[in-house]
């Protein structure tokens, strides 16, 4: 872990400016779309006693800075920032928090004539959720925060909710009112505003001295040394100095480990966080300022996850300011690429004039962190350390040549395409609440990606027909949407995949089926040879490739109307037991499947292809190593080739949205 915290310091050095707001700052998205975001101003006119609520101004580059905008306060600690993201502050707590704390008595006066006059009291509540500002200072007048919290009491539901949940709900639902107040009266929505921020007197609190004064001090580590009579301590972890403190993860945003939880602390003594970590003030500000730069520059995303991308250098000097954002542009813009099909193909175009991110002078290396945030903690899902920048070109190189082997068979037609975010969309995960969960699994297959680990090709198998389940039997509560998903193009893509995985060095190849003994269609032929099939492999997708052609006829009969009635589009897939097969239940579908061919009188058109999957099931069975989810997937892998190549000469073009 002290190598992370290394290569934040390390940014930090390159980055830091002598101006302390310049390294607390927090960037914000300033446009949705075409369009730009508002700033809401909150104006206090005490001596009126009026409340404006202005949305006038378009935010740009410079909004943050303009309102000093630094994020949230961290942990648990009285949230009293004038500029916020949210309303919900400004609405409760934030007035009342500002007057607890001092900024010399001329601001500390209007703050409190501004907390008297505007907000009303609640006293059942808790202090964080008690105070409310009147919007009837605005001149909304439809209902009074009395009658809002009426509501809530009144509402049967909320009877044996604690003092606390009444609060949230209550919070909840003056947030909802105000929202109301901005479409009727200023004809806004909540989602085109950026920032709200506290004016007074048509002065904005982010421009008294006092007050930013306060925000950089509020940024600073807590001062109580660390060295004790006896004790060895205030050496810092990074520079060696003799004036170290205890590293304060409660000033930082992400937290590698903490210093402020007795459980995690030597001896379970507070006085030993000195042997977590120990920082110099020097390097804290430094860490301080490469967390915020990391934060603003080189956080992404990937599929549901937030990823911050760091690099650490390894050896040579530092680079200088200047060439760090052109390496921070070039990091995320080659991560990005290779989360989409068309980022993909750019940056193959412009591989040939791309910046060089392996150069000599200043060599680094990249650490990737999964994270979330949850309330006021970032919580680190996933960290992948030591990655060569290089591997965005291997990922890149993967992708085509998987997307290539599935393409050079099915044709231009087939639109379907897998990237780096096809990991997250191919593998089942629970969602609750929007949100994944149990995704420990993703993120291993993501660290072997970029690490070049091994993976267990039957547990990825398994994880695919877990997809295919969901699929098939309509399962709610993943990240695959049955409604949105074939079968058929699922398998492909799945394919497609492994094929990746592969390419990647994370499965281990078998040993190969010489293709030139089978006596089958030449693209077949070319199908199983790109997938690198064994024996085994090849006998279950020859079957399922048989049952496709069963399924082909079975539909265009019931197309016809040549069917029984209420017989489904394609019997013989009820031959299949999505359950998994077992060699007993392979022979049993070999037989049915034979006699299928014949019913149907397509027997003779798949006669070799019968005989080259029966010669070798027959050569295999007694030493079956595929367990019975391979086998089915296997199978299912043929049926889809099968099903896909009449589907893509009917139509223009056609894609599974797999990798949305």
């Amino acid at each position: 872990m002290i190598k992370i915290i290394e290569g934040i310091v390390q940014i930090g050095d390159i980055v830091r400016e002598n101006d302390p707001v310049k390294n607390i700052i927090v960037e914000l998205p300033y446009k949705k779309g075409e369009n730009a975001l508002h700033v809401l101003k909150f104006n206090f006119l005490p001596e009126e006693n009026k409340l404006e609520i202005d949305v006038n101004e378009e935010m740009d580059e410079g909004t943050v800075f303009k309102y000093l905008y630094v994020g949230k306060i961290l942990g648990n600690s009285p949230l009293w920032y004038a500029s916020s993201t949210s309303s919900d502050y400004i609405l409760t707590e934030t007035i009342y928090n500002l007057t607890k704390m001092d900024f010399g008595e001329e601001l500390n006066k209007k703050l409190k004539d501004i907390f008297e006059k505007f907000y009303v009291s609640i006293e059942e509540l808790e202090p964080k959720y008690r105070y409310v500002l009147d919007l009837s200072k605005s001149g909304y007048k439809e209902k009074s925060v009395q009658d809002l919290f009426k509501e809530i009491k009144e509402d049967k539901k909320n009877e044996n909710l604690s003092p606390n949940e009444i609060g949230k709900k209550f919070r909840k639902k003056v947030s909802k009112y105000f929202e109301g107040y901005l479409k009727k009266k200023k004809n806004i929505e909540p989602e085109e505003i950026g920032l709200y921020t506290v004016f007074i007197e048509g002065k904005p609190l982010s421009s008294y001295k006092e007050y930013v004064d306060a925000v950089i001090e509020s940024k600073k580590p807590k001062t109580q040394k660390t060295k004790k009579a006896g004790i060895s301590r205030g050496v810092c972890s990074i520079c060696g100095s003799q004036d170290a403190i205890a590293f304060d993860s409660s000033k930082v945003k992400f937290k590698f480990f903490t210093t402020n939880q007795i459980i995690f602390a030597s001896s379970l003594s507070k006085n030993n966080y000195y042997k977590n970590m120990q920082m110099c003030s020097e390097c804290f500000s430094k860490y301080q300022a490469g967390e915020n730069y990391i934060s603003n520059k080189l956080s992404t995303k990937l599929t549901a996850f937030d990823v911050l991308i760091i690099p650490q250098f390894i050896h040579g000097k530092p680079i200088s300011k200047y060439d760090l954002e052109i390496a921070t542009d070039k990091i995320i813009d080659s991560f990005n690429t290779v989360k989409s099909y068309e980022g993909i193909e750019r940056l193959r175009e412009e591989i040939g004039t791309s910046l060089d991110l392996t150069n000599e002078k200043s060599y680094f290396l990249l650490n990737f962190i999964f994270y979330e945030i949850d309330s006021q903690a970032t919580k680190i899902l996933r960290l992948i350390k030591d990655v060569d920048p290089s591997i965005f070109e291997r990922v890149r190189i993967a992708l085509e040549n998987a997307n290539k082997d599935v393409k050079e068979i099915l044709g231009e037609k087939y639109k379907g395409t897998i990237t780096l975010s096809t990991v997250y969309y191919i593998n089942p995960i629970r969602i609750k609440d929007g949100k994944a969960v149990k995704y420990r699994d993703i993120l291993e297959i993501y660290d072997a990606i970029l690490t070049g680990k091994n993976l267990s090709k039957k547990h990825i198998i398994n994880n695919l027909v877990d997809g295919v389940r969901i699929i098939k039997f309509k399962k709610g509560g993943y990240n695959i949407i049955p409604e949105k998903r074939y079968i058929e193009f699922y398998l492909l893509e799945a394919s497609m995949y492994v094929k990746f995985l592969e390419y990647m060095g994370c499965l281990k190849e078998g040993e190969r089926l010489d293709v030139s003994q089978l006596k089958i269609d030449e693209n077949i032929k070319t199908f199983i040879s790109n997938m690198n099939y064994n024996e085994q492999e090849t006998a279950m997708f020859l079957l399922g490739y048989l049952i496709g052609q069963i399924g082909n006829v079975q539909y265009k009969k019931a197309q016809k109307g040549i069917q029984d009635e209420g017989t489904p589009n394609k019997p013989i897939l009820n031959k299949i037991n999505f359950n998994g097969l077992d060699k007993q239940k392979i022979i049993r579908l070999t037989k049915d499947v034979f006699n299928k061919l014949n019913q149907e009188k397509i027997l003779h058109y798949n006669e070799v292809t019968f005989y080259d999957m029966k010669r070798l099931i027959d050569s295999n069975i007694r030493n079956w190593k595929l367990n019975k989810d391979e086998s089915l997937f296997y199978v299912l892998s043929g049926y889809s080739y099968a099903t896909a190549i009449p589907i893509l000469k009917e139509k223009k073009e056609v894609g599974s949205n797999v990798s949305e």
